[in-house]
């Protein structure tokens, strides 16, 4: 009966939702995982630093160029405070990729969901893909605007961590509450992704 209550309480607390980013071009591969991963540490506990933080698929022997303009955005992703606007397409397109455009990860709800998790990824790095090089500048209680459907959803930072890279990211969120997750390779760190969890305000 207790094991049973304890169980109940932690779903409501945190989700996790596997995925591979860091070697794969694509993240068709994901999954809602019920086994434990390793626990989220903490950006001081950075560790296995370079000075090349190169997109995940650096050892590719081509780069796809970045998505067209005149592709039909269905919304954005805003951040003032890093001078970050783009647009993401419908998930079933094929520029829903990594290697072209801030990424929805598939199982994501959309904002207008409530409760939902809007969960985007995308490379950090140097190259004209790295669409989050700039995320590691954010701190809690930054925020993140998403428009879709001609309506502005506003986030706050609430938790950043970093995720061992082993194939999945812990999604840790407060089931109750609207969330955007942002996912990238960690600055410097060549071994673990960042991960953002904002809530809507």
């Amino acid at each position: 009966m207790s094991s049973s209550y304890l169980s109940s309480k932690k779903d409501k607390v945190y989700e996790k939702i596997g995925f591979k980013i860091y070697d794969d071009i694509s993240l068709e591969n994901i999954d809602i995982i019920d086994g434990d991963v390793d626990e989220p540490t903490s950006p001081d506990n950075n560790e296995d630093k370079s000075d090349n933080d190169k997109p995940a698929n650096q050892g590719s022997s081509s780069v796809a160029d970045p998505v067209d303009p005149k592709t039909n955005y269905i919304g954005t992703l805003e951040i003032s405070k890093i001078n970050l606007k783009k647009g993401f397409v419908d998930p079933s397109s094929k520029y829903n990729n990594i290697s072209y455009n801030v990424t929805i990860i598939q199982g994501s709800q959309f904002p207008d969901v409530e409760k939902g998790n809007f969960i985007l990824a995308a490379h950090s790095g140097t190259a004209n893909i790295s669409y989050f090089r700039n995320l590691y500048k954010l701190k809690i209680g930054d925020t993140a605007v998403v428009t879709y459907k001609n309506k502005k959803y506003t986030y706050k930072i609430v938790n950043i961590y970093y995720q061992t890279k082993q194939g999945y990211v812990g999604i840790r969120r407060d089931v109750n509450k609207s969330t955007l997750t942002l996912i990238t390779c960690t600055k410097d760190n060549k071994k673990s992704q960042t991960v953002y969890i904002a809530e809507l305000i």
